[in-house]
């Protein structure tokens, strides 16, 4: 990824406010996600959308950097996009805060961050009163037809995108960044979530890439984690496109032992296997004693 320049340093193009991120595109995709949400923080519910967000974009050749929680307030939610486009990422995603609720806040924090205003999107509005038809001619809500709290669902940041969302009401949004970058968000409930974020890659045009991973888990004699650290920190200065990690598991029936998990990426599964394959080859060398 491309070194940072503060957002606050970025010039405006186009006549229109708003952040200008320049991400390098001869590489695989990178993105960072934040899920929006108090209960998350609070531990009443569980974070999912995260997982299965990375999921899709690893299938895709997509590299997601880092995940963040943050409360449904616009300061928060402003704060985390600021600080994602800081490391000039593609793809920003935000998942959750986009339905008529007052803790909804997710629009107002991503058009505040993109120094954008929300605006009436025809569009929008279009969807959600389709969905509310649809909804009442199904007898799931009493009323179809837009009202004030609805209608806070069609205001987004201008110039951006509603993206449909046939599983619920709320569209999702993306906001396309002169330089390139786009900060994508998404609905929190998570097949609404998995529908819009298809319809999102397709919209960007970002295609299924020809990249294969392999994996290998090795599990080591010990249960001292420290003492393989030499022998890991050895292994990837050796092998810069493995990545290669340890945990600790257990107890089982033969006591407490560390995992090394090894996982390299490339264009065939034959040269990612390959890689995979040297670089275990290397550990168990190093781990008998083999310089």
């Amino acid at each position: 990824m491309e070194p940072k320049t503060p957002l606050s340093d970025r010039p405006h193009g186009n006549g229109i406010a708003g952040p200008k991120v320049r991400p390098d595109r001869t590489g695989p995709l990178h993105v960072e996600v934040i899920a929006v949400g108090r209960e998350l923080l609070r531990g009443r519910l569980g974070e999912g959308n995260a997982k299965k967000i990375a999921e899709a974009l690893a299938s895709r050749g997509g590299l997601v950097h880092r995940i963040t929680v943050v409360d449904d307030n616009e300061r928060a939610i402003c704060s985390a996009v600021c600080e994602a486009l800081d490391r000039n990422p593609h793809l920003v995603i935000t998942t959750g805060g986009l339905g008529p609720a007052p803790d909804d806040r997710t629009l107002a924090g991503v058009a505040e961050a993109l120094e954008l205003p929300l605006t009436l999107s025809p569009r929008a509005r279009a969807m959600v009163e389709g969905a509310y038809r649809r909804l009442h001619e199904s007898r799931l809500s009493a009323t179809g037809g837009m009202t004030l709290s609805r209608e806070k669902m069609c205001r987004i940041p201008v110039g951006s995108t509603p993206v449909p969302n046939e599983r619920g009401v709320a569209p999702g949004v993306l906001c396309r960044l002169t330089g390139g970058a786009s900060v994508l968000c998404l609905p929190g409930n998570s097949s609404e979530m998995a529908t819009v974020l298809g319809e999102a890659l397709v919209e960007l045009g970002e295609r299924p890439r020809k990249i294969e991973i392999a994996y290998r888990e090795i599990e080591s004699p010990t249960a001292d984690e420290s003492s393989l650290r030499p022998i890991l920190e050895r292994l990837t200065d050796e092998y810069d496109g493995v990545w290669v990690s340890s945990r600790t598991i257990g107890p089982g029936r033969q006591g407490q032992k560390v995992l090394v998990t090894l996982e390299a990426m490339a264009p065939t599964i034959e040269d990612a296997n390959s890689m995979v394959n040297n670089a275990v080859r290397r550990l168990l060398a190093l781990a008998s004693g083999s310089k």
